[in-house]
C-alpha cells in the first residue's frame, strides 16, 4: 500500500508528481542507476550494481517486492531499501531475519530524513511479515552506524554491532596458457544440493552465528547469477567454495571476485590449497582481477593467505537487531552469514 508525502512548501501542487513510498515495482534499472548516483558521493569505494544483479537478489527464495520499499515521485525512484530473508542459529534459538540492505537516496532528496523514514518502513514491514529480526552492514567510518543504532534506540529494539568484518584481497594476474573456460569441466555437474547442505553442515558449532540453508536457497546459491562454484573431491574427502563476479564502481569497472562461502568440509590442508587455486583459476578464466574474502571467522584463512591474499583496508560493521527481544544481541567471536 502506497504511503503519501505531502509536497515540499513553495512546490507547484497542481503538476508536481505525488511522492509515496510504495512496494518495488520491478523497475531495476531505474534503482541500479539511483543507487550508483547515490553512492557516488560516499568517500570509500563500492561495487558496481547492475540491474541483473538487483534482479537476482530479488529473486531469492522468500524474497518480496513489499520487503524493497521504495520512494518514488511519480515514477521515478527516489530511495531504495530492500530486506533479503535470511535463516541462522544465534544463541542456541532460530532466527528467521532479513539483511537490510542497499539503501540508497537519489542526490536531491538527501539530508532531508527520507533515508530514516524508508529504512523505518522495512523494518515494520518485516516485523509485520513475522521476521524475527534484522542484520545490518554499514561500512567503517560512514554515518549510517550513528544512524542505525539511533534508530533503534527509538524503536525500542535491542540492537548491537555484533561483529567487524575485515577482507583479504589479492589481484589476479592472467596466466600465460590459461584453458579457456570452455575447457574446464563445470564443477556445478559434480555438485549437488546434498553435498552443498552436507559441507555447510560441518561449519564448527562453536561458530555463534550460523547460517540454516533449505534446499531451495541452496539451490539459488550454486546458480546465482554471475556466480562461480569449485569443488575438491579426493580420497573421500570433499568441500567447496562459492563465489560471484561484480564489477567495481570505478571507471574501468574493474572485475571482481567476491568469495562467499568457504565450505571445507573433510578437507585437509594441502586439498584446501589446491581449491583456492582452483577458483583463482576460474577467476582467471571469467576475466577477474581482484578477489576479496570478507574474514569471518568461521573459517581457516591459511590456505589463502598462502595464495598471497593479504589485509584490505576495508572494514564493515554488522548490525544485529532481534525484535522480540528474547535473544538479546551480543558482540560474537565469528559468524557464518553472507555479507552484502
Amino acid at each position: 500500500m502506497a504511503i503519501a508525502y505531502p509536497k515540499e512548501a513553495g512546490s507547484e501542487t497542481s503538476q508536481a508528481p505525488v511522492i509515496q513510498i510504495d512496494d518495488f515495482r520491478g523497475d531495476f534499472a531505474g534503482v541500479a542507476t539511483l543507487i550508483q548516483e547515490s553512492w557516488e558521493e560516499n568517500g570509500k569505494q563500492g561495487l558496481f550494481y547492475t540491474p541483473e544483479f538487483l534482479e537476482s537478489c530479488l529473486n531469492y527464495p522468500g524474497s518480496r517486492y513489499s520487503l524493497a520499499p521504495t520512494l518514488y515521485q511519480g515514477e521515478k525512484p527516489c530511495a531504495f531499501v530492500a530486506g533479503f530473508p535470511r535463516t541462522f542459529q544465534y544463541k542456541g534459538r532460530q532466527l528467521r531475519a532479513i539483511v537490510c540492505t542497499l539503501l540508497s537516496v537519489s542526490n536531491e532528496y538527501k539530508r532531508k530524513g527520507y533515508g530514516i523514514v524508508l529504512w523505518s518502513e522495512l523494518v515494520k514491514r518485516a516485523r509485520a511479515a513475522g521476521y524475527d529480526g534484522m542484520v545490518n552492514y554499514c561500512v567503517d567510518g560512514e554515518a549510517m552506524n550513528g544512524m542505525i543504532l539511533g534508530c533503534c534506540r527509538m524503536l525500542k529494539l535491542p540492537t548491537e554491532r555484533i561483529f567487524s568484518v575485515h577482507y583479504l584481497m589479492r589481484p589476479i594476474q592472467p596466466k600465460a596458457k590459461a584453458n579457456s573456460a570452455s575447457n574446464v569441466p563445470c564443477d556445478l555437474a559434480d555438485l549437488t544440493i546434498e553435498k552443498f547442505q552436507r559441507a555447510a553442515s560441518l561449519i564448527s558449532d562453536d561458530t555463534p552465528l550460523k547460517r540454516v540453508w533449505t534446499e531451495s536457497e541452496a539451490r539459488w546459491q550454486l546458480h546465482r547469477h554471475h556466480g562461480l562454484v569449485v569443488s575438491h573431491s579426493l580420497a573421500g574427502r570433499e568441500g567447496l567454495l562459492t563465489a560471484y563476479l561484480m564489477p567495481a564502481a570505478n571507471p574501468q569497472r574493474t572485475k571482481c571476485l567476491m568469495i562467499e562461502d568457504v565450505l571445507w568440509g573433510t578437507l585437509v590442508d594441502e586439498d584446501r590449497l589446491a581449491l583456492v587455486h582452483k577458483l583463482l583459476d576460474r577467476g582467471v578464466q571469467t576475466g577477474a582481477q581482484m578477489a576479496f574474502l570478507p574474514r569471518l571467522g568461521y573459517a581457516d584463512i591459511a590456505p589463502f593467505q598462502a595464495a598471497r591474499f593479504r589485509s584490505s583496508p576495508r572494514t564493515l560493521h554488522c548490525y544485529l537487531t532481534v525484535f522480540n527481544g528474547d535473544a538479546v544481541p551480543e558482540p560474537v567471536p565469528s559468524m557464518c552469514l553472507d555479507v552484502i
